[in-house]
């Protein structure tokens, strides 16, 4: 294999599977040991994918999340199919998201790494709402926010075959509670948020695997994943009118269990030369209902969320490189565009 296309397949693994280093010239890669070893050469001893054995790469990372929605709800009942008696409310809100985050990986061995990220995360709503029913003829507009550190996550990674393609890649991620809970933060008696939560409240375990296929200068990628939201007894600040016997109750503990998450993603990428490469791919989630005490709402649904997704990666040096990728939501539960930047550093 030529020294042009075992150098794109450095830059592509980058793009789709963390940070990779290219080397300056073909010289330097006979001489020194690379920071991402090329997984289709037979010049090392233990190719791989994943961080090599003894690195350390620091990967420093910004991301922007838009999202926006309208809703009219209905407190009140139906006379005729064409007359509501009751409280109109109609909402126009756009939420931001803004999450820089901090990611160490080192490998343990040329074929396991592990992983820790630590997110800091700031949301803001803009809320434009108006009462109908109310005979107010304007919207107001009401602004709500929260920051604070997020859900704090650490993973492994584990290569399973490493002589012959396609390349398979196990993990397993773990998401903490470190973040701010949906029931942590006060709420209004209309039951919206005066300040918004950073996290989601639940830990969760992750498996999944990867799929790489080098088809030089392009790279087939597929990845499966299973989110397992584990449940959990949460705190409800709520009256409940007693009787002669009971005062009445502030606090309920109900048991909460997210719906877990199905993720499915494939994409290419493709090697323009040895420092940029880009790629395209589709991703895919389904979200499964969630239950309280036991019990699902008659008002919950699946959610489907759909997006369309394009990277590109520049190698600055041996040891630094750029990563811009953005997505667009393809269906009305995803989000409607995503931007993210990454700079991965690595260290011997």
């Amino acid at each position: 294999m030529s020294t042009f296309n075992n150098k794109s397949l450095i830059a592509l693994l980058a793009l789709i599977s963390g940070p990779a280093i290219a080397n300056e010239s073909a010289e330097s890669q006979e001489n020194q040991k690379p920071k991402r070893v090329q997984t289709v050469a037979d010049i090392f001893e233990q190719p791989g994918v994943l961080t090599p054995r003894g690195s350390f790469v620091l990967d420093t990372s910004l991301s922007y999340t838009q999202n926006s929605s309208n809703s009219v709800s209905v407190v009140g009942y139906t006379v005729l199919p064409s007359l509501i008696v009751g409280l109109i409310r109609a909402s126009d809100i756009d939420r931001t998201t803004l999450t820089f985050g901090l990611t160490g990986r080192y490998g343990i061995t040329n074929r396991l790494e592990v992983e820790a990220r630590v997110p800091w995360v700031y949301r803001t709503d803009s809320i434009s709402e108006r009462e109908l029913n109310s005979g107010s003829n304007q919207a107001t507009l009401r602004t709500v926010d929260g920051s604070d550190i997020g859900d704090i996550e650490a993973a492994f990674k584990y290569q399973i075959n490493m002589a012959e393609a396609p390349y398979w890649i196990g993990s397993l991620r773990f998401k903490s509670t470190t973040g701010k809970s949906p029931y942590d933060v006060p709420i209004n008696e209309l039951n919206d948020f005066e300040e918004l939560p950073t996290g989601s409240g639940f830990p969760s375990i992750e498996p999944g695997i990867t799929m790489i296929m080098p088809i030089d200068p392009a790279v087939i990628f597929m990845n499966f994943s299973y989110i397992w939201n584990i449940k959990d007894d949460v705190k409800v600040d709520i009256t409940i009118p007693g009787d002669e016997e009971q005062d009445d109750q502030q606090i309920r503990v109900d048991t909460i269990d997210l719906g877990d998450t199905i993720s499915f993603g494939a994409g290419m990428g493709f090697a323009v030369n040895p420092k940029f490469s880009f790629s395209i791919g589709l991703s895919h989630k389904t979200i499964l209902k969630s239950k309280i005490n036991g019990s699902t709402a008659d008002d919950a649904k699946l959610l489907q969320l759909d997006s369309l997704s394009f990277g590109a990666n520049y190698a600055i040096d041996r040891d630094t490189t750029i990563n811009i990728g953005a997505s667009a939501g393809l269906t009305a539960d995803a989000p409607d565009f995503q931007l993210s930047v990454r700079v991965p550093y690595t260290l011997k």
